[in-house]
């Protein structure tokens, strides 16, 4: 089997919370670690446990502290977490501060299957090629943000 992500997951929809849930254990390459309704929560957990995932899926638009916030804060305290933006807005603008916040790809909370297979994909690349500038050069030759 191949290796299991250590995922943290940050949405204020109970919805969505448990959709990932179920598809992180049914699909087997997840470990979840941790399951939030905003990111303040997130980030205490992080700041309160050991244990730190290698996968951030941060929502845009939550209570408290919203997904761009968290990324920010996220991005300066545990920059080897890799942190990924999960949306239903439309808006480009709003995705490119996103992205300017510290995630590395938006992804439509239309397809959260998919969402999970790209991540885990390009996660494992990531660490397989083991190049450290490897995802900034990736991003500079193939922009598929919002087109997964």
């Amino acid at each position: 089997m191949d290796k299991k992500l250590k995922l943290a997951f940050a949405d204020d929809n109970v919805l969505h919370l448990k959709v990932i849930e179920h598809l992180a254990r049914e699909m087997g390459n997840y470990e979840m670690l941790y399951s939030c309704h905003s990111g303040k929560e997130l980030v205490h957990l992080l700041e309160t446990n050991m244990e730190q995932p290698d996968v951030c899926i941060l929502d845009l638009h939550m209570p408290e502290m919203d997904g761009m916030e968290t990324a920010r804060v996220l991005k300066s305290r545990y920059p080897m977490i890799r942190l990924f933006g999960y949306s239903a807005s439309e808006s480009a603008d709003e995705k490119k501060r996103f992205l300017d916040s510290g995630v590395k790809l938006v992804f439509s909370k239309q397809s959260p299957r998919k969402m999970l297979t790209s991540i885990y994909h390009y996660t494992m690349l990531c660490e397989n090629l083991d190049i450290i500038d490897f995802e900034k050069n990736l991003f500079r030759k193939w922009n598929f943000v919002n087109q997964l």
